[in-house]
């Protein structure tokens, strides 16, 4: 079995939601901020079968698209930190893949 802790922003987290309930993907969701940017994040972690892992990755491709947005970013000028707005690169997602020896449900 593995252990995937999938990291999407909030408004990607909608689409996949349905698709994972569509397919029958049980996770266990957690609110998160990201530290940069200060945006809302949704956690996940799906324990699954080793033969279903390119399927759920495929759903993540396919929901949770990059893009850039327009952020206020606070970056040090040699003197200070001052607010500065940027292009940053948003969304996507952050995959950690994890060996799960056993697994209890009780």
């Amino acid at each position: 079995m593995e252990l995937l802790i999938i990291i999407v922003q909030e408004v990607d987290y909608e689409r996949l939601s349905i698709v994972f309930k569509q397919h029958r993907i049980l996770a266990t969701k957690f609110a998160t901020e990201g530290l940069y940017l200060n945006k809302r994040n949704v956690t996940l972690m799906v324990c699954v079968e080793k033969s279903r892992e390119e399927e759920i990755l495929q759903y993540i491709r396919q929901n949770c698209t990059e893009r850039v947005e327009e952020c206020k970013v606070s970056e040090y000028n040699g003197r200070t930190m001052v607010d500065v707005i940027k292009g940053v690169k948003v969304g996507g997602a952050t995959v950690f893949k994890v060996d799960v020896e056993k697994l209890w449900k009780y």
